[in-house]
């Protein structure tokens, strides 16, 4: 088939792939996202260790869809060798979108003190306009951040260091922009409720320390204060953990669907994923 009439999957597509993915390794990729949050908690080497089995995740996806799977040992085996590339990866990336978002803002902000200090403070242009050049910043920052989506899948299957991720990721989603920051909304709409529960300690914590505050002006803490704080406390740290566990791997399903269908649309791979059912 011509590369040029190869169509990308729909965001549904996208979407639906991914859930198939994680349902069909739920508990492979669920254990391979514990191990990764654990060390994502020991600052550098387990930022590292973290960042590569994340990276697993997406490579054992990657190999279903086209129909090469390989077991996670010899994923593991495969990626340990670049274990720093991928952290060294994430920390240019970041670097990037760093410098992108702080550009933006300073450019944003003097659009906004310009359109003040020409029509006024109170103008009701004004403020309309403030709030255009608001969401176009914050639509253009997203569309960055949805360009850099991938950079672990070409570390992971292309073998590439972590300076070249970042130009190859930058190709495969040229004119993909748009379509995956919606899939990145679609996926975060799924992801919302799950987050929502892990933050429930946290709106508890949050209340007792405003009650507890109110009580110290007027009568002594109650005994059993730092119990309680403690309680919350790690009933938010067990919840966030949870919560990570069941979502990163759909996170990561996701770029490696997404991965996928650039390449095929780019480079002809493969169109397994689109003559499999994909029934949710």
């Amino acid at each position: 088939m011509a590369q040029s009439s190869i169509r990308p999957l729909s965001v549904g597509n996208v979407v639906s792939s991914a859930f198939v993915l994680y349902r069909s390794h739920f508990k492979l990729y669920l254990g391979l996202a514990f191990k990764s949050l654990l060390w994502s908690l020991i600052p550098i080497y387990g930022w590292a260790k973290a960042a590569m089995i994340s990276a697993q995740i997406s490579r054992l996806g990657f190999g279903d869809l086209i129909n090469q799977p390989e077991t996670a040992k010899s994923a593991e085996n495969h990626l340990k060798p670049r274990m720093w590339t991928f952290l060294g990866a994430a920390i240019l990336v970041g670097l990037v979108l760093f410098a992108i978002n702080f550009g933006l803002s300073i450019v944003s902000n003097i659009l906004q003190f310009a359109v003040t200090g020409i029509l006024g403070n109170n103008n009701s242009l004004a403020v309309l306009l403030g709030l255009v050049i608001i969401l176009v910043t914050w639509f253009v920052q997203l569309w960055f951040q949805a360009r850099y989506f991938i950079p672990e899948l070409p570390i992971a299957i292309e073998n590439v260091d972590a300076t070249t991720t970042i130009s190859r990721t930058w190709e495969l989603t040229k004119g993909a922009g748009v379509r995956i920051q919606i899939i990145l909304l679609v996926a975060y709409l799924i992801s919302a409720p799950l987050i929502f529960i892990a933050s429930i300690p946290l709106f508890f914590l949050m209340g007792y320390l405003v009650a507890l505050g109110i009580q110290a002006g007027t009568s002594s803490a109650a005994s059993d204060a730092g119990g309680v704080l403690i309680g919350l406390i790690f009933a938010f740290i067990v919840l966030v953990v949870l919560m990570g566990t069941l979502i990163m791997p759909f996170w990561q399903a996701v770029k490696a669907v997404i991965y996928y269908d650039l390449r095929s649309r780019r480079e002809g791979m493969g169109l397994q994923v689109r003559d499999r059912n994909f029934e949710v």
